[in-house]
């Protein structure tokens, strides 16, 4: 269960506080699984290898630009950064940080990967870095 919370933090970026998670996330995981064919080891794997973007397999990528898709953040290759600080500010741990929360989003949100899947897991590595640069 501790992969399934640091996952759920990747893959909706709220990477800037510990906050409640939405109910529909278990579903989108094992859902965007099945779509990306990704296995729990493999994202295990990944994550207790300290989620090093260059050991992100192509199938760990595409599981993430899954995950943004159906939380409605990701769609026709555009990561929608303002809808995902509204949700983000909907969250009580999170009130008083939307200048922190949207300073990371603007850092990250025009990230560029070699495809889709590529561009989805830049912005979120990206959010991981500010995340870790920015406590």
């Amino acid at each position: 269960m501790h992969t399934f919370y640091i996952l759920v933090t990747m893959a909706t970026l709220v990477t800037l506080a510990v906050c409640q998670f939405p109910a529909d996330m278990e579903k989108f995981h094992k859902a965007c699984m099945d779509e990306a064919k990704v296995t729990e080891d493999e994202l295990k794997q990944f994550f207790q290898n300290g989620m090093k973007a260059d050991e992100a397999k192509e199938n760990i990528k595409c599981h993430t630009k899954c995950l943004m898709q159906k939380q409605g953040i990701w769609k026709d290759g555009v990561f929608n950064a303002d809808a995902k600080v509204k949700e983000l500010m909907q969250m009580p741990k999170l009130k008083g940080h939307e200048a922190e929360i949207t300073q990371a989003m603007n850092n990250c949100k025009n990230e560029k990967g070699a495809n889709e899947c590529d561009t989805a897991f830049k912005i979120t590595m990206c959010l991981k870095e500010f995340r870790s640069k920015n406590p």
